[in-house]
């Protein structure tokens, strides 16, 4: 090797040399922007996370509150649905007397005018 050669080659190695360092500036800045970039989502990720878990605390309540509204409502209608068959049964009760009654009128009446015709009752009129 001749020194020229040499010289030459150690003007390679130093150009080599400034590149590389070029190239791992350049990667050390991107992975400080890619570190900053996460660190800005991490923030903000952050801040909503309270406010997330309040709506979903909200929205835990409010399925608390109709649950118990449809168990209320649940009792009432039940309720309101034995009523009506108490009053289904009454009105079939009274139905039944108010058939027997007339049944009853019916044969009295009966009972009378075939007496009257009959001649064994006598129907005076002052």
């Amino acid at each position: 090797m001749t020194p020229g050669d040499s010289s030459a080659l150690q003007a390679q190695l130093n150009g080599l040399g400034d590149r590389m360092d070029k190239g791992f500036d350049e990667l050390k800045s991107f992975l400080r922007s890619f570190d900053d970039r996460l660190r800005a989502i991490e923030r903000m990720e952050a801040g909503c996370q309270p406010i997330v878990a309040a709506r979903i605390d909200a929205v835990v309540h409010q399925l608390s509150d109709h649950e118990t509204r449809l168990t209320t409502k649940s009792q009432q209608i039940n309720k309101l649905e034995k009523q009506t068959e108490q009053i289904v049964g009454m009105y079939k009760s009274i139905s039944r007397i108010a058939w027997a009654i007339g049944v009853a009128f019916i044969l009295a009446a009966g009972s009378f005018v075939w007496s009257l015709i009959t001649h064994q009752v006598m129907v005076v009129f002052r």
